[in-house]
């Protein structure tokens, strides 16, 4: 049996979807901040915090529709996919106070347009991290068998989001599912019931895996500007975990392809 086909472009109208959450939800949160008084932190926190949860729960809703239509097409039964919570406050609330040290100017002052954007910016990540994080856990409470790729469907790709890419179908963890950036437009697609792929034309995971390959190879050839093959010599012996097949080859993909 052939394997089920999506069209990229149904793909990109659900990141499109993703996106306009994210837009309108950024939206809605800096109507409000131009509205009050930034130095008062605690209204600040709750109008974010506020904002962070609606956004999740619009995009959690999104990927159950998503994963829905998924099993639909793939194996011609409806699954009850629901929006799961992927909201946690803490990391939420953590975050929006490193944005306010990193924007403080001294003297009680903060540079409230930086500010402003930069929680602009924690908002569509939150939005973009439920879509994703939502189509991985209904994944999880489907009795069937899930595999995930990660798919780019427009330009704003880092060199992680294109490593994973790379790796085709495969049993994704929670962490990979759920990484993020700012504009980023990756989908997490599910091969559900035993189909261990969906073919989508304009996706091919070799194409991502041989830019990895390739530099790692380069790594290994010496192929890369000085600087940056003592970096990653530098990173490895210093950080607890730094993978130079990974991390180094991460850091390759950025300057070579001109990639976050």
């Amino acid at each position: 049996m052939a394997d089920p086909t999506l069209s990229m472009d149904a793909l990109r109208n659900f990141a499109q979807g993703v996106s306009e959450i994210s837009g309108l939800s950024r939206g809605t949160l800096m109507e409000s901040l131009s509205a009050i008084d930034m130095r008062d932190r605690d209204m600040v926190e709750d109008l974010v915090l506020g904002a962070c949860r609606a956004a999740q729960q619009a995009s959690g809703s999104y990927a159950a529709q998503f994963y829905r239509g998924m099993s639909i097409l793939q194996t011609g039964s409806d699954f009850d996919a629901r929006a799961l919570d992927a909201y946690d406050r803490e990391k939420t609330l953590i975050a929006i106070r490193g944005i306010y040290n990193q924007c403080y100017l001294g003297d009680g002052e903060w540079d409230e347009e930086r500010l402003a954007s930069a929680l602009g910016d924690r908002v569509e990540f939150e939005a973009n991290r439920a879509a994703k994080v939502g189509v991985w856990k209904n994944g999880q409470l489907d009795s069937r068998e899930v595999r995930y790729a990660r798919v780019p469907v427009g330009a704003e790709t880092c060199a992680w989001c294109l490593m994973t890419a790379g790796l085709g179908y495969w049993f994704m963890t929670e962490e990979s599912a759920s990484h993020t950036h700012a504009h980023c437009d990756c989908a997490i697609v599910p091969a559900i019931g035993g189909i261990h792929a969906v073919r989508i034309p304009g996706y091919d995971s070799t194409v991502y895996r041989d830019m990895w390959r390739e530099a790692n190879a380069m790594l290994r050839d010496g192929a890369v500007p000085r600087d940056l093959a003592e970096r990653v010599d530098r990173l490895s012996q210093e950080r607890p975990g730094y993978r130079v097949d990974t991390n180094g080859a991460l850091a390759v993909m950025r300057w070579k392809y001109n990639l976050k």
